[in-house]
């Protein structure tokens, strides 16, 4: 498996970059694909399954949810532990064991389906096999790529992120249907029995172990030291707010939709498809113009995307086409940011990206589980609000971008002492 690796270490000029890009294999991309899956899949699947799973189990809406918050639980923190681990050891055999973890989490569900507990203890299992998968998808990327080939990767690995939690549900709900809600169970663990062969099969490792051992203390100082860079902060800030926004959009378009339009379910399913492809279109659109845009022009045109759909959803009438268009152009938005952001967050680093994306990915689960909530507490449930909270996150954007350029990069090393920078 082979991508535009630098060469020692060292980042190459932009001409062998460009050189470089007509002769990359692909499968990196697709690893990093199948691997993000994971985690995706793992809760876009069972959703549709919960009434029926709790219809069988006799059990409360609140233990069935529990059984979502469980995931989330082991997939968010376990991503700081298998950073590093990845970073010391090597990507491949911490990603054999991090799948191993999520298949022996669904087998004991499987095994254990008629009690909660085991139930409740395979997902926290899984979740945390999930958030080792996402960790190395996306650090296999920076391993392997550079410049503005990095940011195709990963603009082709966003259409993935948006692609697969659209149809996860749909699949979910087919085989709750047909076959039970045990199905998605054994459909999860048929998918990450597969994923592991191919892994062990055709995965080559792209970040050799080091010679030293993994020191707590070395991990808790690298981590403090990106805390306190302000490059680190400020793209990492990007990714956390822009996909924080989006889940507020997801979780307050169905009320606004089936509440304020009037609309049935199965009709807003329907429409859900029209941000899910403009956030393709986005990821795709940042591919396009990576030789023409720079990644701060492509951030500052979805900020101002962002901006107009923002404006859209305080000034338009209430309708279906106003809402999902307006959701649909800040998908779009997001779609062009995210490869701009993420690319930039990595690129800095070579020898410590696992602990850098591990501190990203968990910042990322912690905004937007918290940041929602917070919001929707404070009364973002119209229209208004919720284009009132795309304004203010442009502006976020904006500044970020601006102070990220800026911005001195965190060193790209293991060591005792913060630097503060």
């Amino acid at each position: 498996m082979s991508g535009a690796p630098s060469q020692g270490g060292r980042v190459p000029a932009p001409a062998q970059i460009e050189q470089n890009v007509s002769n990359v294999s692909w499968l990196p991309v697709i690893f990093a694909c199948l691997m993000i899956a994971v985690g995706q899949s793992g809760m876009g699947l069972l959703l549709p399954a919960l009434p029926g799973l709790q219809d069988e189990l006799g059990l409360s809406a609140q233990q069935a949810q529990w059984l979502v918050s469980g995931y989330l639980l082991g997939f968010g923190p376990s991503q700081l532990l298998f950073g590093p681990l990845s970073d010391r050891y090597g990507r491949r055999p911490v990603l054999l064991a991090g799948l191993s973890l999520a298949l022996a989490g669904i087998l004991l569900a499987l095994a254990g389906h008629g009690s909660l507990t085991a139930l409740l203890v395979g997902r926290l299992l899984q979740g945390m096999g999930a958030g080792c998968a996402s960790v190395i998808a996306r650090v296999s990327l920076r391993d392997r790529f550079e410049g503005p080939f990095l940011r195709q990767a990963m603009s082709y690995f966003a259409t993935t992120m948006a692609f697969v939690p659209t149809i996860a549900p749909l699949f979910g709900g087919l085989l709750a249907q047909q076959f039970g809600w045990l199905s998605v169970f054994v459909s999860m663990a048929g998918y990450l029995l597969l994923l592991w062969v191919v892994i062990v099969c055709y995965f080559d490792e792209c970040h050799p172990p080091l010679a030293q051992g993994l020191r707590i203390r070395d991990v808790a100082w690298q981590y403090l030291d990106l805390l306190h860079n302000r490059h680190f902060l400020c793209f990492a800030g990007i990714v956390w707010v822009q996909y924080g926004l989006n889940v507020l959009c997801v979780c307050v378009m169905p009320f606004l939709m089936q509440r304020g339009v009037g609309m049935d379910a199965a009709d807003y399913g329907h429409w859900t498809l029209l941000p899910a492809l403009a956030l393709i279109a986005g990821g795709l659109a940042a591919s396009k113009s990576r030789h023409r845009l720079s990644q701060s022009q492509q951030l500052l045109l979805a900020c101002l995307l962002q901006g107009i759909a923002g404006l859209g959803l305080v000034g338009l009438p209430l309708s279906a086409w106003g809402l999902m268009g307006c959701q649909a152009l800040f998908a779009f938005a997001n779609g062009m940011a995210f490869p701009s952001a993420l690319s930039s967050l990595l690129a800095p680093f070579k020898k410590t990206a696992g602990t850098a994306t591990a501190l990203a990915g968990a910042g990322q689960m912690l905004v937007a589980s918290l940041g929602t909530a917070w919001l929707v507490s404070l009364g973002v449930n119209s229209p208004s609000a919720l284009g009132h909270c795309l304004l203010l996150g442009s502006a976020l954007l904006v500044l970020l971008a601006g102070l990220g350029r800026k911005a001195v990069p965190a060193a790209d090393e293991w060591h005792g002492v913060p630097s503060h920078s």
